[in-house]
Parts: C-alpha cells; structure tokens; sequence
C-alpha cells in the first residue's frame, strides 16, 4: 500500500508537466500567396484554436495576390490564438505580400540574412504609382504594424518607397519584435511577453512546448496548382479556344473538355472551391451515365474517374459542418477515402476499355445477303455479273455457268464480291 502511494507521488510530477505542456501549431507559408494559401490559413487557424498556445507561420514568399493577402489578413486579426510570423529560413524573404502578413502577426521575427520589404503594388509588371490606391496600400501597412504596437512610419515605406529590411534593421526601426536563427530559439525567448492586437492583450505560452507541422491537404495542394497565375490562365486560354471549337463541331467532347478547363482555371482565379467541386462532381455522374447509356469507348470512364478524384480532392479540408476530429487523421482517412474512389474507377475504366480492345482486334465479319435470288447477267465461271436478292443489286460471280433469269443463291464473298451458284 505504502509503495503504490509512494508510486502515485513520483508520478504526479510527471502527469501535470504533461497535462500543461504548451502546444505550437506550425505552418509553411511558401511561394506564391493564392487563394491556395488563403485556404491553407484558414485550417491552420481553425486547427490552431482547437488546443493549440500559438500559430507559428514560418513565412518565405516574393508575394502574391493582393485580395488573397487581406483575406489571410482578416483571417489573422480575427485568430483567437495570438500568431507569430516567422521570416524563415536563414536568407529567406517576406517581400510584398509577405510584409503584409508578417505585419499582421501578433509577433513578427525573423532569421539572420532574411530580408522583408518592397511592397508596392503592382498592376502587370508596373509599379502602381497612382495616389488613390498608393496611399490606401500603404495606409493598411501602416495600421497593421501600429496594430502590434509597431512603427506604422517605417512600415508605410516599405510600400511608397519600396524599402527593403534586413533583420538588424528592421529590429531597429521597431519592425519586428526579435530575430532569431531556429524555430526553437524563437519560442524559447518568445515565451512569457506579452503581445498586443489593437485592445486585445496575449501572454505567449510556447516553451517548453509540443510543436506541430501543419499538413498541406489535398485541396490546398490542387489549388496551389491551379492558382499559378502560368496554369490558370493557360488553361483559361485553351479551355476557351477548345470551346469555341467544340461548338463548331458536332459533338459534345470538345465542348465538356473547354469548359472543364475554364472552370479549374476559375478555381485558380479565386472561384467558390466548394461550388466548383460539385459542379465537377455533376460533370462526372453525367460522363458516367453517358458511358454506360451511350458508349463513349471507355474515354467517358476515364474523364469521370478523373473529375471525380479532383473534385473529392478540392472537397478534402473544408467539411460542411464543423468537427472535433484531428487535421491529420482526417488527411489520413480522406486520402484512402480518394485511393478507394480511384482505384474503383480506374479498375471500372479497365473493364471498359478491354472489351474495346477486344471489339478492335475481333476480325470483322463479313455480311452475306439470304435467300435467294435472280441473276440478271449471264455469269460464266470466272466473269461478273449482276444478281438481284430481294430487291437489291449485287455484283456477283460463280464457278458454274448460269443463265440471266435464274435462281441463285450466295454461297460467299470473294474479294468483296458475292459468290453465287444456281439454286437447283
């Protein structure tokens, strides 16, 4: 008895160090800012505000769309775990939209080397110059760092006057809060101050501390590869000639492959993911249906197979209703859910496409006119004439003689040509 008491004290220890283990929820934001990484912040904030002390997001990007960035903005300031923006790795960028996002943070740092800055808009390949949209840009710089209890001035000219920070500098002009060389120094150091979000006040809790990488699902990673500005409007310019095409043309392929086309380039553009998802989804069960119903040699099969992995795919991340289920083990089970869907269309479009190769290699069959019928030409054995069988007229030879008006009959082909012999 003395020694199970004695066992339970040295353990108590042990389990409340567990029980207030502090937990970080890291998140890559890289390359080019889409609706792709609107989609990724989302869930990790989602995510985050299941548990987690803080979001880290460990940013290294040249910049993106604009209307994606404020919407990752808005995501940010509306967070209920503070987050901290990581500039990283050593050497990395936060340019443009990245300044953007890292003003945003609750906590800004940074690694040695890295750089942040130049966040002029631009309109094609030209600085916006015009002071309409110029002072606006650079105004919502500016509030986003006083917002943190940064320096709004300097923040400003990293828009007018497309400045450029290195980390000791920016540490200087009060841009960032730290710079750090490892993700585990920046916790360590972080954790205990105090960060400001307008009126909001946060207590980092973040070392010791669990961390965890958010993984990129399936529907950030199509749309990753759909919102490059190249991919979409590529596919945008081809589905629309290949429309045009079609609608010149009888036939409905071209037509359904144009517009599939244009509708994944939608979704690169920003388009309702959820929305397009189903109209894939609709677009798959009618080449299905046409395949069985019509026959389409098993190419309607392959193109539903394949709508339908790209729509659960786009679908995968973004549930309807809200779930206390953990981001990982969804991916998980999704991702088999999407290699079941696969593997049964694609074992299905198997089926179909061996009973075509099946109907290519048979030897056709030749058809042979029945009954019998009347020779119009006189047919020596070797020479052509004419015959009529049941009303229809046919070249024919024989290897008997027979008189124009008698009976005959077909016995073959012979060089496309009926083969025929009296009909006794």
């Amino acid at each position: 008895m003395r020694f199970s008491a004695l066992l339970i004290l040295l353990f108590i220890p042990i389990i409340l160090a567990s029980a207030d283990e502090n937990r970080i929820l890291v998140v890559n934001i890289t390359g080019y800012i889409s609706p792709a990484t609107v989609e990724q912040v989302k869930a990790a904030v989602s995510e985050a505000e299941n548990g987690y002390n803080a979001l880290v997001l460990q940013i290294n990007t040249f910049g993106g769309s604009a209307d994606s960035t404020f919407s990752i903005v808005d995501i940010l300031l509306s967070s209920k775990v503070p987050t901290i923006g990581y500039v990283y790795p050593v050497g990395g960028q936060a340019l443009s939209a990245g300044s953007y996002i890292l003003m945003a943070t609750d906590y800004a740092a940074m690694a040695p080397y890295s750089t942040i800055g130049s966040a002029q808009p631009v309109v094609g390949y030209t600085p916006l110059n015009e002071s309409k949209y110029l002072n606006a840009y650079s105004t919502k710089m500016r509030s986003y760092a006083e917002m943190h209890g940064r320096n709004g001035t300097a923040a400003s000219l990293m828009v007018t006057k497309n400045l450029n920070f290195m980390p000791e500098e920016a540490l200087k002009a009060k841009l960032v809060d730290a710079v750090e060389p490892s993700l585990e120094s920046l916790l360590k150091n972080a954790d205990g101050k105090t960060v400001k979000r307008a009126d909001k006040l946060f207590v980092l809790r973040t070392y010791p501390a669990s961390v965890e990488y958010m993984p990129t699902s399936p529907r950030v990673e199509v749309m990753r590869q759909l919102s490059d500005p190249v991919i979409s409007s590529l596919l945008f310019s081809l589905g629309f000639m290949i429309l045009l095409v079609g609608l010149m043309t009888p036939g409905w392929g071209a037509e359904v492959a144009g517009a599939i086309m244009i509708l994944l380039a939608m979704i690169g553009m920003g388009v309702s993911v959820d929305l397009a998802s189903l109209i894939l989804l609709a677009i798959s069960a009618v080449l299905f249906i046409a395949e069985v119903k019509k026959g389409l040699h098993g190419f309607g099969a392959i193109a539903s197979t394949a709508l339908l992995i790209i729509a659960v795919l786009l679908m995968v991340g973004s549930p309807w209703r809200p779930t206390l289920i953990s981001s990982s083990w969804m991916l998980e089970t999704m991702l088999k859910l999407i290699l079941s869907i696969g593997g049964i269309g694609i074992a299905i479009s198997i089926v179909f496409l061996k009973g075509i190769s099946s109907i290519i290699r048979r030897k056709p069959v030749e058809w042979l006119p029945t009954g019998t019928g009347v020779a119009l030409d006189d047919i020596a054995p070797g020479k052509e004439g004419y015959v009529r069988i049941k009303g229809e007229l046919w070249r024919a030879t024989s290897d008997e003689e027979i008189k124009a008006g008698e009976k005959v009959e077909v016995v073959g082909r012979r060089e496309g040509i009926l083969v025929v012999k009296r009909k006794q």
